[in-house]
């Protein structure tokens, strides 16, 4: 396994940690807010999109490592965290 598939691993899984624990703050705060607070709560997810960053480069990493010939299984595994940490 060569270092472009480790760091697309490895910023894939931070990226769906980051993305679960984002997604949960908001779960949070959206059950005690009330009214009109909650009517505009999507608005506040925006802050959150800054861990799509994590997801976009260890795509990138993903695909680099496409044409650099690693296992089938490396490249489909990196594929998945980077795609999963993005759609989280």
């Amino acid at each position: 396994m060569k270092n472009t598939s480790k760091a697309s691993i490895i910023l894939g899984s931070l990226g769906l940690i980051a993305g679960i624990w984002a997604q949960y703050q908001l779960f949070e705060g959206y059950e005690s807010a009330s009214g009109k607070t909650r009517a505009l709560y999507g608005i506040r997810q925006l802050y959150y999109l800054g861990y799509l960053i994590l997801g976009c480069v260890a795509l990138l990493l993903a695909i680099f490592s496409m044409f650099s010939k690693e296992k089938l299984k490396i490249i489909l595994l990196t594929l998945l965290l980077a795609i999963g940490s993005i759609l989280l």
